[in-house]
């Protein structure tokens, strides 16, 4: 087999509002219910604190109703970068990390994923991504308030987290052809379109 090199990239941008919303976040997070991942085999090791990825389909959670007016305007822009027009999100959900807290190396459905640093203090677990050309990986350099995008079948993860709680909003997006969004929204597959 030969691999051919093509241009790809990892869009990192900021949540403008992010200083205005980060503890109303924290706060309707915290009082959200959660659950715990704990779980190995020999390709990964995940130990989560508190996310709700079950939950990840729903709209109506308090801390999401926040979130997505602000999300929305950063993430169309990022997306509009990329040379797209429109987006369906699929799913969205938070996960926190507390110390020696990691997920192993996975990948996400839908075209792309993200990671919003909701709570993200210096010397936190940094996310990893690993090149499908040449199996590399690469740390990404982000701060309290950034966003990073990129597409969902690149190899990530989460480095072992310190002792301070890390707190990320991930997400799973499409964009869509108009046939795709037509049959999105007929199995109802999409949680939001933008």
């Amino acid at each position: 087999m030969k691999k051919i090199k093509v241009a790809d990239c990892i869009c990192h941008s900021r949540v403008k509002t992010h200083e205005k919303i980060r503890d109303i976040l924290l706060y309707k997070i915290d009082q959200s219910p959660g659950d715990k991942l704990s779980r190995s085999n020999s390709y990964y090791k995940d130990s989560i604190s508190k996310l709700d990825f079950a939950r990840g389909a729903d709209s109506e959670r308090r801390w999401v109703k926040e979130f997505v007016p602000h999300f929305v305007v950063t993430l169309r822009d990022i997306v509009e970068e990329m040379g797209y027009v429109g987006l369906d999100l699929a799913n969205i959900w938070f996960q926190q990390y507390n110390e020696k807290d990691t997920h192993g190396w996975h990948i996400h459905g839908a075209h792309f994923t993200g990671v919003y640093y909701l709570e993200f203090p210096k010397g936190c677990g940094k996310t990893e991504v690993c090149s499908p050309y040449n199996m590399r990986t690469q740390t990404i350099e982000a701060s309290e308030g950034d966003i990073i995008i990129f597409p969902s079948h690149w190899i990530h993860r989460a480095r072992p987290n310190t002792k301070k709680r890390k707190t990320i909003i991930s997400f799973n997006f499409d964009v869509p052809t108009n046939e795709l969004r037509l049959n999105n929204i007929k199995r109802r597959k999409t949680l939001l379109s933008f």
